[in-house]
C-alpha cells in the first residue's frame, strides 16, 4: 500500500478481508480516521516501513471493532459487566504515571490492561476460550520489532507485553487518541483532536474493559486502575464516565519533563521516517500541544477540586509504598499486609537501575529552557 492508497475504503475493506466480517458498529470513528489518514498522506513523510507498519496499526484496530460488533452480538451477556474503577492517573508525559499504575496495580484488589490486551483485544478466529496464547505471541514480536526499529527505546520505555500499561491503545480503537501524534508528525490532526467530542471513545473504552473483565473473570472481585497522558485531553469526559474513581494527577518539573517526551516522541516518530528535522518538528509541536491540552484540562479541574489527588515524581521515587497507601486511603480501599507485600515485591524486582540510563539534551530539539519555563510558568506556579 503506498500513500495514495492510504484511504478509509480502502484500509476497512483490507480489515474485512482479513476478518471475513463486514459489520463495524457505529460509524463515529470514520471522520476521526478520515482527518488522520489525511495528516498522514500531507504531513507525516513516513518512510516505506515506517507507512507500511502505521497502516498495520491501523488495519489491527479496524479488525478489533469488527470483532468487537460480532463478538458482542454473539454474547450480548458481556455488557451486564460491572466495570469498578477506583482510580485513573492523569498528568503529563514522563512525569512517573506508568511506574505508579504498574506499582499500584500490584496489589490483588486492583489491575490494569496488560498491553498485549490492549493491542489484541479480542479473541482470534478459532481461538480456544480462556487461551489466548495466540495474542500474546503476536505482542510479544510486536514488541520485539518496536524494540529494534526506536533507537534506544528501552531507555525511555519499560515496554513489556505482560506488563500493565495504559489503555490508550483501547480509545484508540475509535481513532481518537494521542498515539499516532507520538508516533509519527501528524499535527494537522492533533490541533483536530483537541476540539473533538470524545465520549463515543470512552463510551467504546467502558465496553472493551467489560470484555477483557468476561475474558479474565477473576477481574470482577478488582477495581480497575486506568492511566493515560491522553486523559489530559478528555478530563470533562473521564469525571462523568467514571464518576467514582479518584483522578490522580502526577506532577514533574517541566524542564524534565519535555526534553524526555522529545526523545521518546523523536525516537518513535524517527523509526517510521527517514525525513530531516522531525525531531525538531515533533518537539515544536509537542510544546504547543501539551500546553493546550493543560490549560483546557486546568479549567475544567478548577471546578472539581475534590476529584483529585496530587502526586510528585520526587515522592514516587523516594517513598513509592507510602505514596500507594495514601492513594488507598483516598480511593477509600481497605489497606492489608498482602497490598503492602505486593508493593514492596514490584518495587524491589522493578528498579529503574535495571534499564540503560535514558539521555537526552534539550538544545538539540530547538528549545531552550527559558522557553519551557516562560511557556508552562502557570503550571510551574501552582504545582512547583
Amino acid at each position: 500500500m503506498n500513500s495514495s492508497q492510504l484511504n478509509v475504503s480502502n484500509l476497512m475493506a483490507v480489515a474485512m478481508q482479513r476478518t471475513q466480517l463486514s459489520d463495524f458498529g457505529p460509524e463515529h470513528f470514520v471522520e476521526p480516521l478520515e482527518v488522520l489518514l489525511k495528516s498522514m498522506r500531507e504531513e507525516a513523510r513516513l518512510s516505506p516501513a515506517g507507512l507500511r507498519a502505521q497502516s498495520e496499526r491501523l488495519i489491527n484496530a479496524l479488525c478489533s471493532r469488527l470483532r468487537k460488533t460480532a463478538f458482542l452480538q454473539k454474547h450480548p451477556q458481556v455488557l451486564n459487566e460491572e466495570i469498578k474503577v477506583a482510580a485513573v492517573i492523569v498528568g503529563l508525559p514522563r512525569t512517573g504515571s506508568t511506574m505508579l499504575q504498574r506499582l499500584i496495580a500490584a496489589s490483588p484488589k486492583l489491575t490494569a490492561t496488560r498491553w498485549w490486551e490492549t493491542i489484541f483485544p479480542m479473541p482470534l478466529e478459532g481461538e480456544v476460550e480462556g487461551d489466548p496464547s495466540g495474542r500474546i505471541q503476536q505482542a510479544e514480536s510486536l514488541v520485539e520489532n518496536i524494540m529494534g526499529a526506536a533507537e534506544n527505546f528501552d531507555s525511555i520505555h519499560p515496554l513489556d507485553a505482560h506488563a500493565y500499561d495504559e489503555e490508550l491503545t483501547l480509545i484508540e480503537q475509535s481513532f481518537i487518541s494521542n498515539m499516532p501524534e507520538s508516533m509519527m508528525y501528524v499535527p494537522s490532526y492533533g490541533k483536530w483532536l483537541l476540539q473533538a467530542d470524545q465520549s463515543n471513545a470512552y463510551a467504546e473504552l467502558v465496553e472493551y474493559l467489560k470484555i477483557l473483565q468476561w475474558q479474565t473473570p477473576k477481574r470482577r472481585r478488582q477495581q480497575w486502575v486506568l492511566k493515560s497522558p491522553h486523559h489530559l485531553t478528555a478530563i470533562d469526559t473521564v469525571l462523568d464516565v467514571f464518576s467514582s474513581a479518584v483522578i490522580i494527577n502526577t506532577h514533574r518539573s517541566i524542564t524534565d519533563v519535555m526534553p524526555s517526551w522529545y526523545s521518546m516522541v523523536g525516537s518513535l516518530t524517527e523509526a517510521d521516517s527517514d525525513a530531516e528535522g522531525l525531531r525538531q518538528a515533533q518537539a515544536k509541536h509537542w510544546t504547543w500541544r501539551l500546553n493546550k491540552s493543560l490549560q483546557g484540562f486546568m479549567k475544567s479541574r478548577a471546578g472539581h477540586a475534590d476529584r483529585f489527588m496530587d502526586i510528585d515524581y520526587r515522592t514516587l521515587l523516594d517513598a513509592p509504598i507510602e505514596t500507594c497507601e495514601s492513594i488507598f486511603k483516598r480511593a477509600g480501599l481497605t489497606l492489608e499486609d498482602e497490598d503492602r507485600q505486593a508493593f514492596a515485591s514490584h518495587t524491589k524486582n522493578n528498579r529503574r537501575g535495571k534499564r540503560p540510563a535514558h539521555q537526552y539534551n534539550l538544545a538539540s530539539f530547538g528549545v531552550s529552557r527559558k522557553e519551557l519555563e516562560s511557556e508552562f510558568d502557570y503550571y510551574q506556579k501552582i504545582f512547583n
